[in-house]
């Protein structure tokens, strides 16, 4: 058994090993992200985590209150988000638990705005999910410059899409 997090945080006996993760490069735009070795079925303890307590969003952190922020970046700040997540924090307990089951290979996953009231940096989803936000933020801040820019250029993308096939099926009329 290999541990995940350093010997300093080894301490519960129930944190995740090597050997039911794997924290691997997802892509160049995600970066980090944690993969299942094993399967875990829906509505089962996939891990405990644990961290070191902030006051800062920074990152890899995860709000446990208003004034309160659990850095990890050895395994659940690497977690991947998702409009439709395969998991969800209980940051009470300091447990992810499954949403679905969850297939080895598979990415752990949970939506970043249900941790956060607000977001260490804003960002574009490309999650794939049909629930899919497009542009990701604390529960409670809204859309800054950046997403509303970012928001408006898909629309416009989409409105130009529309007018495309509508042109095109006018001119087999």
């Amino acid at each position: 058994m290999s541990d995940i997090y350093p010997p300093e945080f080894r301490v519960d006996p129930d944190l995740p090993t090597a050997d039911l993760f794997a924290v691997t490069s997802v892509n160049g735009k995600v970066g980090m992200g944690v993969k299942a070795k094993v399967r875990f079925q829906r509505g089962r303890l996939v891990a405990k985590f644990t961290g070191q307590l902030s006051n800062q969003i920074l990152q890899h952190t995860l709000q446990v209150s208003p004034q309160a922020h659990l850095h990890d970046p050895w395994f659940v700040g690497l977690l991947t988000h998702s409009c439709a997540p395969n998991c969800v924090l209980d940051m009470q307990r300091l447990e992810i638990w499954a949403l679905a089951d969850i297939e080895p290979g598979e990415l752990l996953t949970i939506d970043y705005a249900v941790t956060e009231d607000t977001l260490h940096r804003q960002f574009a989803c490309g999650c794939g999910s049909s629930a899919c936000r497009k542009w990701i933020t604390g529960r409670r801040e809204p859309v800054n410059e950046m997403g509303r820019a970012y928001l408006d250029g898909l629309a416009a993308r989409k409105v130009k899409r529309m007018e495309t096939r509508q042109a095109k099926r006018s001119a087999t009329r």
